[in-house]
């Protein structure tokens, strides 16, 4: 059995659903259909869950919300009149809004658009509609709960025909509707991978895989054929927007792949998450960056003995609502990585550190850019590091510091801030050699 999700953007007209049923359709493994709400179908669109979650605060705030909801109304009627389903939309519709009147919880609301789509679109494939409610449960802080498994797998795990289940909600501890973060249809298919114990995971989206760098920045960026759970998480860190971390626990511990596919070009092989893959023909599958981030420069004579010292500092900058997301640590010294989004006035940081921490000195450095280069051969592939960071230094950018990240699946590289965009394009043009 096949797990396939779609996102939003495959699903956000009459037309793009066509093609994704034309997809379940091709294959008869693909039997579980995990569906997200109805996106934007052109770049002055709201997205429903947008739209759902602009009712529940006018309403909240007193304001009219009907033309708001009129607009959610409309976009649903339409499509189900255009799919020439039989589902009574007006009515869920109406149910809806007599909810939403009474005061209901924001999570219900914006859980409407997939339960919507979901009846839609499992009359017009003419498979069983299973509500997530009744299968998926979550904590009280929106993890999934480890029932779910058991809960599906009782439901669908012997499923002959075709089911269709909502994503991005469950029911939560006290019985109502509990939503995922957003993304969280990504999660769902996860969930019901993991409770039917599916052979893949696909999640359809708008793009041909995971890509080796941000394509805004490096358009000529390629799509990676194979990459490992642990190399996303790693980019993932480092700021790529690859796929949400969230849903690769529960396939990465079953150990079902995931492959990344674009609705509107099948035919493209994607990319396929994994446990495992061989360095050979792609020691490193991308790079990704952050920015900006002041230096902060820490030091402690005979470090080595204060092994709690590092984390009372992190601390102590979290109280003064700093967050510090690298270190990099020498003999009697460390520098952090701190977020310098917003303004902070750095004497007064360090003079509460001095206070607060037995840190012998405290100064802020530069602000720069971190650039993750992220692949399972990095170590094992001899020169190819020095080749990229010789292109660099051929190009004149100026590398501040490199550390390892504790998996050994990343370099880490600070570097001029003006430097960014040119790094990300000069790194891609290495890989691609």
């Amino acid at each position: 059995m096949k797990v396939v999700k779609f996102g939003g953007t495959s699903l956000a007209s009459a037309a793009q659903i066509k093609k994704a049923v034309e997809i379940i359709q091709a294959d008869e493994q693909r039997q579980a259909i995990v569906l997200s709400a109805p996106g934007k179908r052109d770049n002055q669109d709201i997205k429903i869950t947008d739209l759902l979650i602009n009712t529940h605060k006018q309403k909240t705030a007193g304001d009219d919300y009907l033309q708001t909801f009129a607009k959610i109304r409309a976009r649903f009627s339409e499509l189900s009149e255009l799919l020439e389903v039989d589902v009574n939309i007006e009515t869920e519709l109406d149910v809806i809004q007599k909810k939403i009147e009474a005061g209901t919880t924001l999570d219900f609301v914006e859980s409407r658009g997939e339960y919507l789509n979901s009846l839609i679109i499992s009359k017009y494939l003419g498979a069983e509609f299973i509500d997530a409610a009744d299968v998926v449960r979550l904590t009280a802080d929106g993890r999934v709960d480890p029932e779910s498994y058991e809960l599906i797998n009782k439901r669908l795990g012997s499923a002959t025909g075709r089911f269709v289940v909502p994503g991005f909600y469950g029911t939560g501890p006290d019985g109502e509707i509990k939503t995922f973060s957003r993304g969280g249809s990504d999660i769902s298919g996860a969930i019901v991978g993991r409770g039917v114990n599916a052979d893949v995971y696909e999640n359809w989206t708008d793009v041909s895989g995971i890509l080796q760098a941000d394509p805004r920045i490096v358009p000529e960026a390629q799509p990676v054929p194979e990459i490992t759970y642990a190399e996303v998480r790693e980019l993932a860190s480092c700021g790529a927007s690859v796929f949400h971390e969230e849903a690769i626990a529960p396939v990465r511990d079953a150990k079902i792949p995931i492959n990344i596919k674009n609705t509107n070009s099948p035919a493209d092989g994607g990319t396929m998450i994994q446990a495992s893959r061989s360095a050979d023909k792609m020691p490193v599958v991308g790079v990704s960056g952050k920015k900006p981030y002041r230096v902060l420069k820490a030091e402690k004579f005979m470090l080595n003995r204060y092994p709690e010292l590092p984390g009372q500092i992190k601390e102590a900058l979290a109280q003064q609502k700093l967050a510090v997301e690298f270190d990099m640590k020498g003999f009697d010294s460390f520098a952090l990585m701190v977020d310098s989004s917003s303004d902070f006035d750095e004497n007064a940081i360090c003079q509460y550190l001095l206070e607060k921490t037995e840190v012998d000195a405290c100064s802020f450095g530069m602000t720069v850019a971190l650039v993750g280069i992220v692949g399972v051969g990095l170590q094992s592939q001899t020169g190819l590091l020095g080749r990229m960071l010789n292109a660099l230094d051929q190009a004149g950018i100026e590398i501040r510091s490199i550390s390892y990240g504790g998996s050994q699946l990343t370099a880490l590289l600070a570097i001029n801030l003006d430097d960014y965009e040119k790094s990300l394009k000069i790194l891609v043009g290495q890989l691609q050699k």
